[in-house]
């Protein structure tokens, strides 16, 4: 019997086809799309908190004791102070009354240098480009949202769009996320804390690592936050396989039961709070 010379041909003529449509299926799926936007939203922050330090130092040398925790305002502040004669309504409008009466005070009496008018439209230059990457960065944001709550609305719902966009981007797609369990899905991030306790029995193993980033979690007591993050980690397992398998919108039960799971795991931990003394305090009697 003859064989087909160009069988062999066509079998790898259909595989390429196939693997190139799946490719463009990839590149064009709102996973990948979400993943780079994300992932481009922590490098913002890393160029921006860099480079809001070198801004610091080089306006330091005309301002040191200019001092403000937000770092976008203490940008925008620069576009528009002047040192020697510093407008108080301006400033006020951006940080408020106190601060700006501290900030005046500070001026009249700083010890920095007189820089020359070039000297300081270049730190006003350099604030300018700060400016511009904050907004690129308040711009990539409100698209993260958009696309994270078309991708993941269920998780959006309990955890927030952009706790749901770093679980997206760390894992790779809603896919991979949704067959996760939520053990993992509670560590992810925190895997290099989970391989040192791997080789190291001694080390405590990660109780949380993406997730705590949620507000649940991160504002609360050390003690109950690996309960918490258990909790907070089953229900994201949940609300994932909702929005990749069912498509149904179950966010609404989901935040119900994770809001009174966690006012029982606050509330006992008043209790047991209330019931433990303070170090160096014996235990109060009670009357009878």
């Amino acid at each position: 019997m003859a064989t087909n010379p160009n069988k062999p041909r066509d079998k790898r003529s259909a595989f390429m086809k196939k693997a190139r449509e799946g490719t463009q299926l990839a590149l064009t799926s709102k996973d990948m799309l979400l993943g780079n936007v994300a992932k481009s939203i922590i490098d913002i922050n890393k160029a921006s908190n860099l480079m809001c330090e070198r801004l610091e130092e080089l306006y330091g040398v005309y301002f040191p004791e200019l001092k403000i925790d937000d770092k976008e305002k203490y940008v925008k502040l620069i576009l528009f102070l002047d040192k020697k004669n510093p407008d108080a309504k301006e400033i006020s409008k951006l940080v408020g009354s106190g601060k700006s009466n501290e900030i005046i005070n500070n001026a009249a009496r700083s010890l920095g240098a007189d820089l020359s008018e070039e000297d300081l439209n270049q730190c006003k230059l350099f604030a300018q480009e700060m400016n511009a990457i904050y907004a690129l960065r308040e711009n990539y944001e409100k698209y993260q949202e958009k696309l994270a709550r078309e991708l993941c609305p269920n998780i959006c719902e309990v955890v927030g769009s952009d706790v749901a966009a770093k679980l997206v981007a760390h894992v790779g797609s809603l896919a991979r996320l949704a067959v996760l369990p939520s053990s993992t899905i509670q560590v992810l991030g925190a895997e290099r804390a989970l391989f040192k306790h791997l080789k190291n029995k001694r080390i405590a193993p990660p109780k949380h690592g993406i997730i705590f980033q949620h507000v649940s979690i991160s504002a609360s007591p050390k003690k109950v936050r690996g309960k918490i993050a258990r909790l907070l980690a089953n229900k994201i397992t949940t609300a994932a396989k909702a929005d990749y398998f069912t498509k149904n919108n179950i966010s609404p039960q989901l935040k119900k039961e994770f809001d009174d799971s966690f006012a029982r795991i606050m509330a006992d931990y008043e209790r047991s709070k209330a019931k433990t003394p303070e170090k160096g305090k014996p235990p109060q009697r009670e009357l009878k």
